[in-house]
C-alpha cells in the first residue's frame, strides 16, 4: 500500500483488516488508536462488557497482527475507569492478555491533559492523564527517540551529578555532558482544549498524541493504521507528516465526519497530489 491509496472505510475493523490483508499483506508501519473503552460510551457505541474485553483486543490486534510489518509498532490510548470505588482491571487484565498472546508490551507512555475537565469519581482527583500502552511484534520496534526531542547542552550524565564509584549503570561512563537533540520525553503534554471544535464526536483527542507517536515510530509516506478511526485525529497527524493513513468506522455518521474533517486537512495543507485517490474519493463532501 502506498501513501496515495489512503483511504477510510465505514465497516467493521475485523471485516476491514482482513480485506486489507488480503488486498496487500504486512503493509501497515504502525497503529495509533483509542479503542471504544468497556461500557463507558453505551450511547455512542454499544460497548464491550468488561469480562470480554481482553479477549476481543486480543482478537483485533491479531487481525492488526497480520497487516503490521515486523517492527511495527502498536499505540493503545485507554485508562480504566474506577467501578465501586477501585480501579477497574479490565485495562490490566487486557495487558496481560496480549503479552499471553505473544505481543512484546515495549514500554508506557503517558498522555497529560493539563487543562483536563474534571471527570472521573468525585471522590478521587480529578483525571489529568491517560495511558498510552505501547505494542509490537518485536522487542525491537523501529523507533526514533530523538524525533521529538529538542535541543539540550546537557545531553548524558555529568560526574558532579553523581557519586563516583558503585556498579550502578548510571554511574558507568560518566563523563561531561554533550551538545545536540536529546531524546524525547516518555509523556504527550497536549490539553484537551486543542481538540479541534465543532465536532460532534464524544471521544476525540488532540492531534498532538498520534503525532507525536507517528514522528517517533514511523518515517515519511510509511503507512499508519487507525482500526476506530472515530472523528480521523490519527488520519490529522498523517496528513501533517506525509504519513499514509488507514482507518476503518462501524458508525456511518462518525465515519461521514472523519472523512470532511480528512478532506480538509488535505485540501487545506495543500496536499491534495499527495492524497490524490482520497480526495477524487471524497471531493464532493467537501462543497456540501
Amino acid at each position: 500500500m502506498y501513501i496515495e491509496q489512503s483511504r477510510i472505510f465505514n465497516m467493521d475493523c475485523f471485516e476491514g483488516l482482513k480485506n486489507l490483508y488480503e488486498s496487500y499483506g504486512q503493509c501497515v508501519d504502525c497503529v495509533v488508536t483509542s479503542p471504544p473503552y468497556a461500557q463507558q460510551r453505551l450511547h455512542q457505541y454499544g460497548g464491550v462488557d468488561e469480562t470480554l474485553y481482553p479477549q476481543w483486543t486480543v482478537e483485533w490486534m491479531d487481525a492488526v497482527g497480520r497487516v503490521l510489518k515486523p517492527e511495527g509498532s502498536v499505540f493503545i490510548v485507554i485508562r480504566p475507569h474506577i467501578k465501586n470505588g477501585v480501579i477497574s482491571d479490565y485495562v490490566l487484565k487486557t495487558r496481560l492478555a496480549l503479552r499471553k498472546a505473544g505481543w512484546y508490551e515495549c514500554e508506557e507512555l503517558i498522555w497529560i491533559k493539563p487543562d483536563s475537565p474534571p471527570l472521573g469519581s468525585v471522590n478521587r482527583p480529578r483525571r489529568a492523564w491517560e495511558s498510552i500502552l505501547w505494542f509490537s511484534k518485536s522487542n525491537k520496534p523501529y523507533c526514533d527517540p530523538k524525533a521529538n526531542g529538542t535541543f539540550s547542552n546537557r545531553i548524558g550524565f555529568e560526574n558532579n551529578k553523581f557519586e563516583h564509584g558503585g556498579i550502578s549503570h548510571i554511574h558507568a561512563g560518566q563523563r561531561k555532558a554533550s551538545i545536540g537533540i536529546a531524546r524525547c520525553k516518555d509523556y504527550v503534554e497536549a490539553g484537551t482544549s486543542k481538540v479541534k471544535k465543532g465536532i460532534k464526536h464524544e471521544a476525540m483527542y488532540p492531534v498532538q498524541v498520534p503525532e507525536y507517536l507517528i514522528k517517533m515510530c514511523t518515517k515519511e509516506r510509511q503507512i499508519v493504521l487507525d482500526p476506530f478511526i472515530g472523528s480521523g485525529t490519527t488520519a490529522e497527524a498523517c496528513i501533517k507528516l506525509n504519513r499514509g493513513f488507514v482507518g476503518y468506522e462501524i458508525k456511518s455518521d462518525y465515519y461521514e465526519i472523519a472523512n470532511a474533517v480528512i478532506l480538509d486537512s488535505i485540501i487545506s495543507s495543500g496536499k491534495e497530489t499527495i492524497y490524490k485517490e482520497f480526495v477524487e474519493q471524497n471531493l464532493e463532501v467537501y462543497f456540501i
